[in-house]
């Protein structure tokens, strides 16, 4: 089956693009000391923050009309993607010229290197965007080539900044920017010679767009709350220190994604178009593969932590060696999260974005206020059984909305 093959093919491209942060370590353990390796965490924190507001998840414009329009709809509103995405990115940018004005660090980052985020996240986007056309049209050799190019190529510019310019903690964010520009060029390129691009502005695109991508928002956001708040908690109750720990811990644990994202990435193109008519037998299968997929999903989080807590020794320098406690902690957060996005494409398709916000912002909610209680009572760890909890909160919510307002056949379909 085509969902299996792809599926295979975005593991294999997933788990050697998350080799690249791995080829890292060594290094960025080595050359920066935890204080500065913790200012690294709390910026790519920033980052996700940054691309919730700028990017607004807009590839999700593409992934839903992918199979519902003729291409030159298609591309009409993918050019009016773009020109919301620049709008957003200049308006965020004058908020950082704001924030940069008025104080000489955000969270431990350099006030001037908060200017760096929206043009990141205008990048980030624009692949994303491109990457959404690749997997919609099946071409998943031509995905794992882009994805991979992309995260080696910005691993190979950290290293050389961090062993010949001695950039230090910047490294990773020169390589970062660098990797990101280059290959979304070649993207935005790709996809205006293929017809996916029409930079011809549409006042009702536009609406269509925003009616979409703003309710996306707060749910975005939301889930890089649950996602990053614990290393600001930890920063401000804990310390650097304790926030380099638990990055390191986080990165391995966050692996499950692995198995997450290359599965999600090939099964939504296809559910979206059993669903285009769906028939009562189509859904029976789409929930036989999901209770596979849930079952799979645990049984990974179980195995990546106890190889990764075996592996970590390995991998780091001895100052964080005790980041393996986290790690199956994380590990368990991030299956459950797995169990939220088989959920999620649902609601996409019945054009319920708007509760997706109101379950991921209840969550992200409860996790900032678990973060403060707990963090101060058990450390670090306590940002991680916040995680656990939030990314619960979401899932069950979602999964009670679908169960609702589109009914599946979840409890007889394997006797069908």
């Amino acid at each position: 089956m085509r969902v299996f093959k792809n599926s295979l093919i975005y593991l294999v491209s997933s788990v050697l693009s998350k080799a690249a942060p791995f080829l890292l370590l060594p290094f960025l353990t080595k050359y920066l000391s935890p204080e500065e390796f913790g200012v690294l965490a709390i910026f790519l924190v920033l980052n996700s923050i940054t691309g919730a507001f700028v990017g607004m998840s807009m590839h999700a414009n593409v992934t839903k009309n992918f199979f519902r329009k003729a291409k030159p709809e298609l591309a009409l509103i993918t050019g009016n993607v773009f020109f919301v995405l620049f709008t957003t990115t200049s308006l965020y940018f004058l908020v950082m010229l704001v924030v940069a004005g008025s104080t000489e660090a955000f969270f431990s980052v350099p006030s001037e290197y908060l200017l760096i985020l929206p043009p990141l996240a205008f990048l980030s986007m624009a692949n994303q965007i491109h990457l959404a056309v690749l997997r919609n049209e099946g071409r998943a050799y031509a995905f794992g080539a882009f994805e991979l190019t992309n995260a080696f190529l910005g691993a190979g510019i950290t290293i050389l900044c961090l062993l010949v310019f001695d950039a230090g903690w910047l490294s990773q964010v020169i390589g970062l920017a660098i990797a990101t520009l280059l290959v979304s060029a070649i993207g935005v390129s790709y996809m205006f010679k293929r017809g996916y691009l029409n930079f011809t502005f549409d006042k009702t695109e536009v609406k269509s767009i925003l009616m979409l991508s703003l309710p996306l928002i707060p749910h975005v956001l939301g889930g890089v709350a649950i996602a990053t708040s614990d290393r600001l908690f930890i920063e401000r109750l804990v310390g650097l220190q304790a926030v380099s720990l638990y990055a390191i811990g986080y990165s391995f644990g966050k692996l499950v994604t692995l198995l997450t994202d290359a599965f999600i990435k090939a099964w939504s193109p296809w559910f979206y178009e059993q669903l285009v008519e769906p028939t009562h037998e189509g859904k029976a299968t789409i929930v036989k593969f999901t209770y596979f997929y849930i079952v799979g999903v645990f049984a990974f989080a179980y195995i990546i932590s106890m190889v990764g807590e075996w592996l970590l020794p390995y991998i780091v320098d001895i100052r964080y060696h005790d980041a393996a406690m986290f790690i199956w902690w994380i590990a368990l957060g991030y299956a459950i999260q797995g169990v939220y996005k088989i959920f999620f494409p649902y609601l996409v398709h019945i054009s319920r974005t708007a509760f997706l916000a109101f379950s991921t912002i209840t969550a992200a909610i409860s996790n900032i206020i678990l973060n403060y209680f707990l963090v101060p009572q058990y450390g670090a760890m306590g940002a991680a059984y916040g995680t656990i909890f939030a990314f619960s909160i979401s899932a069950l919510l979602v999964f009670e909305y679908q169960r609702r307002h589109y009914p599946m056949p979840w409890l007889y379909s394997v006797q069908k």
